[in-house]
């Protein structure tokens, strides 16, 4: 798992920054600059992975591993116990979002505040339930290695999913600031899909079932005492304001922000 961190370990306030599909800890390189959020915080930001430069060994792919949200939740779990060793602020940016929804939910003890940044409420396909109708036609659960008959139609797909010219025009969808979509982001987004995991891993995260919890779910354990933060880039057009408000009415004691201009990634976007 590959991580970074700024400022001391011993610092009274930790904040896990936890990113968007498809980038990683370079999404957040303003937060991760000296004092960016104040000088008594320690801020780490690691890649969940298969994505950015969080891999398994070059030796293969590990036999009955799903690319799930429930693997990404349990990953940063375990990074909190075992890494930063101290209660956290979990920050998450759309599927980062997620994944810090259900890490609050299910490991309140390892979460001393939530912070959701344009947070995705939904992600996967395949039902949880391997008994459920949706479970049962499909074909396949994410669990490697991927058959051969998954990654032949879908790499020529994946090919052209991972150009240059998709990514930016995906970028462009999604940020309102587009002076942030430039060559140094365009190439960090490509880098991890050269590895020899990528394609696997694409098809893994595609088919793997959903989260044990749905999103209302997730919200809904969250103790009361949790501190939590909302912060929506107004102009997003996927996960739209919407979403956040609908968030705000179900923890309304929530602060919640909306920022203009600011789209998909307000951390990236616009740091300040």
């Amino acid at each position: 798992v590959r991580y970074e961190r700024a400022g001391r370990a011993d610092s009274a306030k930790h904040v896990v920054l936890l990113p968007g599909f498809g980038v990683g800890s370079f999404h957040y390189d303003a937060q991760l600059a000296r004092g960016a959020l104040g000088d008594d915080a320690c801020v780490w930001a690691l890649d969940f992975v298969g994505q950015g430069r969080s891999w398994p060994s070059e030796a293969g792919d590990v036999e009955g591993f799903q690319y799930s949200v429930d693997a990404w939740r349990e990953q940063v779990e375990y990074f909190l116990s075992e890494v930063v060793g101290e209660r956290a602020y979990l920050t998450g940016n759309s599927l980062g979002g997620f994944v810090a929804t259900y890490v609050a939910a299910m490991a309140p003890e390892l979460t001393k505040g939530l912070i959701l940044v344009n947070a995705t409420p939904f992600w996967a396909f395949v039902p949880s339930d391997p008994n459920a109708w949706g479970s049962k036609i499909a074909p396949w659960r994410g669990a490697l290695p991927a058959p051969k008959w998954i990654r032949t139609p879908i790499k020529a797909y994946w090919e052209s999913f991972r150009s240059a010219a998709n990514v930016r025009g995906l970028l462009s969808l999604v940020y309102a600031n587009s002076a942030r979509i430039d060559d140094t982001l365009v190439r960090q987004i490509i880098e991890p899909t050269d590895n020899v995991h990528a394609l696997s891993t694409f098809c893994s995260v595609v088919w793997s079932p959903k989260a044990a919890l749905s999103f209302d779910e997730m919200l809904n354990r969250i103790p009361a005492d949790l501190p939590v933060a909302m912060v929506y880039g107004k102009d997003d057009p996927w996960v739209v304001p919407l979403w956040g408000q609908r968030l705000k009415r179900v923890i309304p004691r929530a602060d919640y922000y909306e920022l203009t201009p600011s789209g998909h990634c307000p951390a990236h976007e616009t740091p300040d």
